[in-house]
């Protein structure tokens, strides 16, 4: 892994104080539907939530020291997740989680525009330059009325610029913090959380216009994501810990900047519900 010559040198890190923890805690005020996806990063509670506030359809990037927590700059010395844990009271928090490092965003996507919606690219991708392993994701940030879809025109992980397939939004209501494209069994829709691309590529390194084909209603922010982990919580009230290197292979690079934080397959709604859970990092000497 980069920045360590052995398993050895990895494990002696935190024995050497090289390493930084964090806890998280989240209790959502919006409300979501089993099966969908869930934007966390809007949720109430510790690290604060983030609303995609910034200029309409201007690239815009996050401050990384407002997600979760994991630690400060360490380059040129190399930060690596070592270990997640989650744990929950409530039964909607059931599900599986995905850890992203969340690169830039496109605020306020009007679902009723059915002209073309450019966007400005005065920011490049923060990080994962060449856009490979980017996903995209279409989170509600105003409810939607359903029944859309749309397509965008990106530019891929070689700096061609494509066309994606046909994006099929929620038939009803996505609510503030849903990932619209995500209703459970919707017939042409992405197959998970993130948007499709088309057939061959791999990641996305700006967007260059949306274009919504049927009216949706509502506003929508497209994200860019990297995805750092993903992990499980099967029960309530049964801490679940996911170790790397001695439990998982390898052990995800968080490179410096990077705003961390996590969505969701929800088993209900999980408005006032609690997450709760911690985060442990070590770089390198």
């Amino acid at each position: 892994m980069p920045g360590f010559g052995s398993v050895g040198q990895y494990a002696g890190a935190q024995d050497a104080g090289r390493m930084h923890f964090c806890s998280l805690r989240k209790v959502p005020g919006q409300a979501s539907t089993a099966g969908w996806w869930v934007d966390l990063s809007m949720a109430s509670g510790n690290p604060k939530p983030q609303y995609y506030a910034s200029s309409p359809l201007v690239a815009s990037v996050f401050d990384g020291t407002e997600g979760i927590f994991h630690g400060f700059d360490k380059s040129p010395d190399s930060k690596h997740l070592t270990e997640i844990g989650l744990m929950t009271p409530t039964a909607a928090f059931v599900g599986q989680f995905i850890l992203m490092d969340y690169l830039l965003y496109y605020a306020f996507v009007d679902g009723d525009e059915l002209a073309d919606q450019v966007m400005t690219n005065s920011t490049p991708l923060p990080r994962y330059s060449t856009g490979e392993g980017v996903m995209v994701m279409a989170v509600s940030v105003a409810p939607t009325v359903g029944g859309g879809s749309f397509t965008f025109i990106y530019v891929n992980q070689d700096g061609v610029t494509k066309t994606s397939p046909v994006q099929v939004c929620s038939t009803i209501s996505a609510n503030i913090a849903s990932l619209a494209t995500t209703q459970p069994a919707l017939a042409g829709a992405p197959p998970g959380p993130f948007l499709t691309l088309a057939n061959g590529d791999t990641g996305v390194r700006s967007i260059v216009s949306a274009t919504f084909i049927v009216a949706n209603g509502g506003l929508l922010s497209l994200v860019l994501v990297k995805t750092i982990a993903d992990t499980v919580v099967r029960e309530i009230n049964t801490a679940k810990e996911t170790s790397y290197v001695n439990a998982r292979p390898g052990a995800p690079r968080i490179f410096d900047g990077a705003y961390l934080n996590m969505i969701m397959n929800c088993a209900g709604s999980v408005a006032a519900g609690t997450l709760a859970g911690h985060a442990r990092f070590v770089w390198s000497s």
